[in-house]
């Protein structure tokens, strides 16, 4: 059952102090927010509203907007309104028009947020209820168990104990308006699909199945919490951070009882699913070389660990150097000589002796590319830069990062690495030469 009084009692346990709060309520007009704000209005809180309007259903997505306008109980509330292009938005996204609707909306929450205590959405128990069997059918671990949070950040989630059901009996007792969105009745989306096609089916079984639901989502939850206070402190010991990138070591992986769970822990908090780690898992034992991916990561499995590191959208930069002082910018030293017999050659790779005169400007410093390839030491002939690395054991996450310098179309040098022979000193004829030196090895600056 739901009432005001109900409804308050429910609010106290989430939030003892809750009338003093400053809320803002999403409101679509549909039965579940409309509800929402009544009650609110009903139990004198402090709210204000936001309203989305997707324009995805034309001339009725315009009728909502007008319909929140009007609701006479918001008469004393701000309501503040975001019109968005959704199909723009989503174009070439290769996200469903839910997923990209739904980042809109919590986007402009966020903007929104700063001025209240909490957001407020409508979402009940059915809703979670689908969201429960959603992520089983999509393949989940405990936590997609879980399902919809009652807190999340700032926002809050009053309604979930409370079934559809109550909410519609609500509405119809104290005669409140709302408007009613004909695709929510549409089975091509797949909530709606087990909104209409499952959970009828499995009332024929259990008519109280939400509150069966309800009830499990609550344990499952305390489970959840337990688990995570253990697998924690293991996934910590597993995962080692080196700058930006997270490191896994195969060998500790695979002497592990439960080292799958825990690569699976590891790896859905960077949003890999399940079916990308049960490969990961299995292809430990393989070949090295091969990239996983998720939304936000890829992972590389090296020869003995597993590299995570961020995803980003590959560029192609190059730094331009116009004069050799330049490369002082972006960590060389940089000396000029006079050419003697006494030259003492280091071998250090981060030094290379550049006859000055074989340098054609300008310069230009860039990430290594397919078809790449340079004149080694020791070699007649040239070589692919992609041979160079394998050869080199140089994975193909750290050799995306390593500068190549290059004058004009040659390769002088792969930075901390190897020179290009074509640019040497010759003691007969060279006259000046430069002497340079890598003295910091952040490569951000092809980023």
């Amino acid at each position: 059952m739901l009432n005001a009084e109900i409804f308050a009692d429910h609010f106290t346990k989430l939030l003892k102090d809750f009338k003093t709060k400053k809320y803002l309520l999403a409101v679509s007009g549909g039965l579940d927010s409309s509800v929402l704000a009544y009650l609110f209005h009903q139990i004198n809180l402090s709210f204000d509203v936001a309203h989305c309007n997707f324009h995805l259903r034309g001339v009725e997505s315009n009728l909502d907007m007008e319909f929140v306008k009007s609701i006479p109980y918001l008469s004393n509330s701000k309501i503040f309104i975001k019109e968005f292009d959704t199909f723009a938005e989503q174009k070439d996204s290769k996200r469903s028009i839910e997923m990209v609707a739904r980042e809109l909306r919590y986007q402009w929450f966020e903007e929104l947020a700063h001025d209240y205590d909490y957001i407020v959405t409508a979402h009940h128990a059915d809703d979670n209820a689908e969201t429960l069997l959603l992520n089983l059918t999509r393949g989940t671990g405990l936590k997609g168990l879980t399902a919809i949070p009652t807190f999340n950040n700032k926002i809050i989630r009053p309604l979930l104990p409370f079934t559809a059901e109550e909410i519609k009996n609500f509405a119809t007792e104290n005669q409140i308006p709302f408007r009613t969105d004909q695709t929510n009745f549409s089975t091509q989306f797949h909530r709606n699909k087990i909104r209409h096609q499952i959970i009828p089916v499995l009332k024929t079984i259990n008519p109280k199945v939400i509150d069966t639901f309800s009830q499990n989502i609550e344990i499952f939850k305390s489970q959840y919490d337990f688990f995570s206070d253990s697998i924690n402190p293991l996934k910590k010991a597993y995962l080692e951070q080196k700058n930006k990138k997270y490191h896994i070591s195969i060998d500790k992986l695979l002497l592990e009882k439960h080292g799958r769970l825990i690569l699976y822990e590891i790896l859905t908090d960077f949003n890999f699913n399940s079916t990308v780690i049960y490969n990961i898992f299995n292809r430990l034992g393989t070949q090295s070389g091969k990239y996983f991916y998720s939304p936000t990561h890829q992972l590389l499995k090296n020869r003995k660990e597993l590299i995570i590191s961020e995803k980003k959208e590959e560029k192609a930069i190059n730094i331009i150097i116009n004069d050799i002082k330049e490369l002082k910018n972006y960590g060389f030293s940089v000396e000029l000589y006079k050419n003697s017999s006494k030259i003492t050659f280091s071998d250090d790779k981060k030094t290379i002796y550049i006859d000055k005169d074989k340098l054609v400007f300008p310069l230009y410093i860039r990430k290594w590319q397919a078809g790449d390839y340079f004149h080694p030491y020791g070699l007649s002939g040239k070589k692919k830069l992609s041979d160079f690395f394998t050869d080199n054991k140089i994975n193909r996450l750290k050799k995306k990062e390593i500068p190549i310098l290059w004058s004009r179309d040659k390769i002088v040098w792969i930075v901390g690495f190897a020179a290009d022979h074509r640019f040497a000193i010759e003691s007969k004829k060279t006259k000046e030469y430069y002497v340079i030196r890598q003295i910091c090895e952040n490569s951000e600056f092809l980023s």
